[in-house]
């Protein structure tokens, strides 16, 4: 019972271990999908799941777009995260269907 138990422990680390690895590298391809996008656009201001914000305040998505207006008239947008944006001028707006 023993090395059974033990075999257990040791493939549900390796499970553990490959369920990492995927997640690091669709952290990667994330990031690296967001710093194309913004390449010609004076880099990456902001990102959260599909929605990428740039520099010069263009966007990739619908949820991006709604980010970017909400401040367009406050610097542009400074970071975003789901409802939520904040301006480059330290304001911050509720953002809908984030």
């Amino acid at each position: 019972m023993r090395i059974g138990t033990v075999v257990i422990v040791l493939a549900a680390g390796a499970l553990t271990g490959c369920a990492s690895q995927e997640s690091s590298q669709d952290r990667t391809e994330r990031a690296e999908r967001a710093i194309e996008i913004c390449r010609d656009h004076d880099g990456v201001v902001a990102f959260d799941d599909d929605a990428v914000i740039c520099a010069d305040q263009t966007f990739s998505d619908e949820r991006g777009e709604r980010a970017v207006e909400a401040c367009r008239e406050h610097d542009g947008v400074g970071a975003f995260d789901d409802d939520l944006v904040i301006c480059r001028d330290a304001t911050f707006h509720q953002v809908e269907g984030g």
